[in-house]
């Protein structure tokens, strides 16, 4: 069975050959540059300068041989534009923080201040991220000065915000997608990003804790910057089918956290009023329109929306964050397998991947198949991406793990 074969059959809720493995095939579940170098480095295996297309995240394009020796089954197919309005292509040679060759889009000009800190400008030259000395990512800037109160936008200003595909990235798109469908077995997962939320992280002229208040005080309000953003996503859809509809088993619609630690960023009753409808109407497009199944993201303790997700027709969903309150994964898999697939959930990022031993990564990892495994709707994947403080070791006990027990 190929790679394609069998992630379309654990999505569709049955039993492939083997539970399909997902390392690098998105925005989520992908690795940090200096662990894709350190994992050459410990193989000795002349590994090529990682691409890094995700700057925000830093996280490089899965290139081989190191792809093949995940035994992935998806394949991302990124975007011509990720993050900071920086175009993925013609590559330059760069240095990081941990001394590592990297391979950065060619308008990628980090300013460094007198501390050491590293800032990106956008084209109108303001600051849009920056990294700290000595750090790993890219964080989105956010003036100190900056006031809600006199920014706020208007549905029609936010919608106008919201920039559409032009003709270069969706022929990017269409010749990356075809190309890779003719000439690999891969499972290909749509990247879709086009909802470039400000490359300062703000929502319609809103922090994220403006944000949540107006959904708590200004419901009304909230609901209809919900309703343009999902109008124009569905144009923004269109243009996009156009070019990779044919190619392409999985659309990842969403990176929002719904979720912190604890609970719910705000109440299950809040989401099913504002969210609920506009999530659906976007669902129904892709679902009336294409054979792609949807995958949403969404970090964190969010049980009690999973289904309001569902319902609103999300197929696919990740992190899992089972180290979180009320996401016990045996639970989960309980209620909700039957009707959800299970992008994640594999190995606990927070904890036993990053901060375990070998020993309890393989336990841990053998656990989640016995769990998600049965009746197919799991992808194996990490709670989120690899970070570059995974062991190496760690890294190699959960490979060796799900190739060990994958097997149905």
């Amino acid at each position: 069975m190929t790679s394609r074969e069998r992630v379309w059959k654990a999505i569709n809720h049955q039993e492939p050959d083997m539970i399909p493995i997902d390392i690098g095939g998105t925005k989520s579940t992908g690795m940090h540059a200096d662990t894709f170098c350190m994992i050459g480095k410990e193989l000795g295996i002349d590994a090529q300068l990682p691409r890094v297309p995700d700057v925000f995240q830093m996280l490089c394009r899965m290139d081989e041989p190191i792809r093949s020796w995940t035994h992935t089954d998806c394949l991302q197919i990124e975007n011509f534009i990720e993050y900071f309005d920086l175009k993925n292509h013609n590559w330059i040679p760069w240095t990081d923080h941990a001394g590592n060759r990297l391979l950065m889009p060619e308008e990628f000009k980090p300013v460094p201040d007198e501390k050491g800190t590293l800032y990106l400008y956008d084209k109108q030259g303001h600051i849009c991220a920056f990294m700290a000395p000595d750090g790993c990512y890219f964080d989105r800037y956010v003036d100190p000065n900056y006031k809600t109160s006199e920014n706020q936008m208007s549905p029609e200003e936010w919608r106008r915000k919201i920039p559409l595909y032009d003709d270069e990235e969706l022929r990017v798109l269409e010749n990356t997608a075809r190309f890779m469908y003719e000439n690999t077995d891969y499972s290909l997962v749509g990247g879709y990003a086009k909802l470039k939320v400000c490359t300062s992280g703000i929502f319609a002229g809103h922090t994220l804790m403006d944000w949540l208040c107006t959904l708590m005080m200004e419901p009304e309000y909230a609901f209809e910057i919900l309703s343009v953003t999902a109008e124009r996503n569905i144009e923004n859809l269109k243009l996009y089918f156009q070019a990779v509809e044919p190619y392409i088993d999985v659309i990842f619609v969403s990176t929002t956290d719904y979720g912190t630690q604890r609970a719910e960023l705000f109440s299950p009753e809040l989401f099913k009023d504002l969210y609920l409808p506009t999530l659906k109407k976007v669902n129904d497009h892709i679902h009336d329109n294409t054979n792609c199944k949807t995958l949403y993201h969404s970090c964190g303790s969010i049980r009690n929306i999973i289904g309001y997700m569902i319902e609103a027709g999300v197929d696919c969903l990740n992190p899992i964050q089972t180290n979180t309150a009320n996401m016990d994964p045996a639970e989960l898999k309980k209620e909700f397998g039957d009707k959800l697939t299970f992008w994640g959930g594999g190995v606990e990022t927070q904890t036993v991947y990053t901060y375990g031993t070998p020993e309890e990564v393989e336990k841990q990892v053998k656990e989640r198949i016995d769990i998600f495994g049965p009746g197919g709707g799991f992808i194996f994947s990490p709670i989120h991406n690899t970070q570059n403080n995974v062991p190496f070791e760690n890294i190699c006990a959960m490979r060796d793990t799900i190739l060990k027990y994958r097997k149905y």
